[in-house]
């Protein structure tokens, strides 16, 4: 199922002024999603890049989009969803979210988080309430849901990533560092494929963090270095 994950577009970051301008959706694996499920993720990604930029006729159009796929997935019950009554909440939770309307998102996915009945929906739906609330400006309550999140997979790289974000911009920075020297130390997780990896790569709002860091920053380091010995050995094999 989808996550949602926070990126910022500005540099001159400090605690609790730096805006969280836009969200991305994630799915661990692309197989948990049903048909109907990664096509509202699209939209959702869609619609947010559209609100950043104020493409307004985009965001119209979007909208109708992703609400008539909602209608489809409820007349399914979630395309046969085994807890539609957690999934049907979710997934409208991440349409609100990308339409903007964050305390609607937040309502209906406390609503969805009355159903969850397994680790994993626990930590999606903990993981996308820290992430509306940090986007509300609220990292006390953010930190919060972070540790909710964490406690249902404490293994969870987006959970992670958000509690840090939530950490920091709550003015915990030495606890936010020490999630991303944590990450840092078990290399098994920087793979090419991996959800860190992607972070790394796509993550705007990470990637300014790690000016205030140094445990993110020397992540990054070791992130370029792999890449350009890959793509040395790639150059090699040619």
């Amino acid at each position: 199922m989808q996550q949602e994950q926070t990126q910022s577009q500005s540099n001159d970051h400090k605690p609790g002024k730096s805006p969280i301008a836009t969200t991305i959706v994630t799915a661990s694996h692309n197989d948990e999603l049903s048909p109907i499920e990664a096509a509202i993720m699209d939209c959702c990604n869609t619609l947010h890049e559209a609100r950043d930029r104020q493409d307004r006729r985009t965001m119209r159009e979007i909208s109708a989009q992703l609400e008539a796929l909602l209608e489809r997935y409820d007349a399914t019950d979630g395309e046969n969803h085994p807890n539609p009554a957690w999934a049907r909440a979710n997934q409208r939770a991440l349409a609100l979210s990308a339409m903007g309307q964050l305390d609607q998102a937040i309502r209906l996915e406390l609503t969805a988080l009355k159903y969850a009945d397994t680790p994993r929906r626990k930590e999606i739906s903990f993981g996308n309430l820290a992430d509306r609330c940090l986007r509300l400006g609220e990292p006390d309550r953010a930190v919060e849901y972070f540790l909710d999140a964490i406690n249902a997979n404490p293994e969870s790289v987006p959970v992670l990533i958000t509690g840090a974000h939530a950490l920091y911009e709550a003015g915990y920075t030495e606890q936010a560092d020490t999630i991303f020297r944590t990450l840092l130390e078990n290399e098994q997780l920087l793979t090419p494929s991996s959800e860190l990896g992607a972070y790394l790569d796509c993550d705007i709002r990470t990637r300014n963090l790690s000016e205030v860091l140094p445990s993110l920053s020397a992540l990054y380091d070791r992130w370029v270095a792999m890449n350009a010995r890959s793509s040395q050995r790639m150059g090699g094999a040619s």
